[in-house]
């Protein structure tokens, strides 16, 4: 009997307060579960149902009769909850969770998914995440093992090999790995990437997919189209694809049929002024390289098992194609001179005025072209050959080149000269210069030529070449060229030449 005297006052319609003499507890019944709390109130007769809170417990009940019919809430806020939860078979937490789902199927996606929260899984929802994984199963990305889920990606040239139990699981991966959302990790995958980096970075430099990326940089290339050219032809790494392209260029240039020849005459050509190779040293760095060429080719073939084409293509099977070569070749002859006797090569210039190259800077002495007469192209090659230089190399990009082509000047230029074409200003000039340093090449040039030289701190300085480079001008549609200053330059190179070696003699 709880006895709280004169201590609850109820408040009647009458505003009148009444003293409470005692107040006692009525019987409680616990009713077995909810189905048979709302039989009880349906047979009972309906009463009003309250919800009850206090420190100890939480209850609806209904009274009747004096007996106070209860349940626990169980952490329910009200009946209609329970009910609706009991039909769902949720716990209270699982059913306010429940509420913030549109149905109870997105609901038990987000309890299997593994999230650590609703917001989290919203989220994930929102970058595309749910159901991710059954989504990579399906396009062939993921395989299921046993309860888990696994992915394979190349990461840094290694396989590496990933589990997941959930979609919660893959969404930290994909978070960790830089992925803003999964479609893009989908692409990534798809290509062998785990990576957002290296997925981008291939992107960039236009690889097809991981295995490519990864397989051109272990090479060196970090360069999409250079990797696939450089295998197409066979070519390794990246350093041979440089030594390739630096090969292909000096046969380009100089009009060889194999890449021995030019291998030749990069040789030659990097010896200094007065240097001397016997033959059969020589030739026996052409045969060094050949075998060189054919371990790596044999090599490639064997890492890749496929057999794959030699781009290092030979002139020189005998020690004596090499001499006979060395005695015929013009483009020998402008580096130096093979004595068949001592069986020597020795590197000397500048040569003869008529072995001596004079090269046309096309770009320059075309620029204006509208300004030419179509003769005066016709009387400075005549100028420069009655000097006695016969060997004229006009140097074009291909912009100046398609503003003649078709024109009577450029018939007669390629008739009466070597006409080196190239893509670009910049390529042309770098020609020009490698002719200046490996032949002693007098160049007809103005001022863009020293511009370029004076901004690209890779060559040598303009003032250790401008002697070398002889200026005109153009009167009345005629281009004005000092050919005497032309056979004064020649004159002076030769006085150095012979100051030089007088200079070296020792007595």
């Amino acid at each position: 009997m709880d006895k709280k005297l004169n201590i609850l006052k109820i408040k009647a319609d009458l505003i009148k307060y009444v003293d409470v003499e005692e107040i006692e507890n009525l019987p409680k019944v616990k009713v077995k579960s909810v189905e048979e709390f709302l039989e009880a109130h349906r047979v009972l007769g309906k009463h009003v149902i309250y919800r009850y809170k206090d420190n100890f417990e939480q209850i609806f009940f209904f009274v009747d009769n004096g007996v106070i019919f209860y349940i626990p809430t169980n952490g329910f806020k009200s009946l209609s909850d329970l009910i609706d939860a009991k039909s769902l078979g949720l716990s209270a937490e699982e059913y306010y969770e429940y509420l913030e789902f549109e149905n109870i199927d997105e609901y038990k996606k987000y309890k299997s998914s593994g999230f650590r929260n609703i917001e989290e899984y919203k989220k994930a929802k929102e970058l595309g995440f749910i159901g991710g994984l059954q989504e990579l199963v399906k396009e062939g990305i993921a395989r299921k093992i046993d309860d888990k889920y696994c992915i394979e990606y190349l990461f840094y040239g290694i396989l590496e090999e990933q589990l997941f139990l959930n979609d919660a699981e893959l969404y930290n991966f994909a978070l960790e790995k830089g992925f803003s959302n999964f479609d893009e990790l989908v692409d990534a995958l798809r290509l062998g990437f785990g990576d957002i980096k290296e997925y981008q970075d291939a992107l960039k430099r236009g690889f097809k997919d991981a295995y490519e990326y990864n397989d051109a940089l272990s090479r060196g290339f970090n360069d999409a189209e250079e990797y696939r050219i450089a295998k197409a032809i066979g070519v390794s790494s990246e350093k041979e694809f440089k030594e390739y392209r630096e090969l292909k260029r000096i046969c380009e240039n100089f009009e060889l049929e194999t890449f021995e020849e030019g291998y030749l005459l990069k040789i030659l050509m990097a010896l200094k002024l007065d240097e001397t190779i016997n033959l059969k040293d020589l030739y026996n760095k052409l045969k060094e390289k050949e075998k060189l060429m054919k371990i790596k080719k044999d090599m490639l073939n064997k890492l890749s098992n496929m057999s794959v084409p030699s781009w290092y293509s030979t002139r020189f099977a005998t020690i004596d194609d090499l001499e006979e070569y060395l005695e015929n070749s013009e483009t020998i002859s402008l580096l130096g001179e093979y004595s068949k006797e001592g069986k020597i090569f020795k590197r000397i210039y500048p040569p003869k005025p008529s072995r001596r190259i004079v090269i046309i800077d096309a770009i320059s002495i075309l620029e204006n072209i509208h300004n030419l007469s179509s003769e005066s192209i016709e009387n400075l090659i005549k100028k420069i050959k009655n000097a006695e230089f016969k060997n004229v190399v006009v140097i074009t990009d291909m912009a100046t080149y398609y503003k003649i082509k078709g024109k009577e000047i450029c018939n007669y230029l390629f008739n009466e000269c070597n006409i080196k074409k190239v893509e670009s200003k910049d390529e042309a000039y770098d020609l020009i210069i490698e002719y200046i340093k490996n032949f002693g090449a007098l160049v007809i040039s103005n001022a863009s030529l020293k511009d370029y030289i004076l901004n690209n701190s890779k060559y040598l300085s303009y003032k250790e070449i401008e002697d070398y480079i002889i200026p005109f001008t153009v009167e009345s549609g005629e281009i004005n060229l000092d050919v005497e200053l032309l056979r004064k330059l020649y004159t002076e190179l030769v006085t150095k030449r012979i100051e030089k070696i007088k200079a070296d003699v020792v007595l």
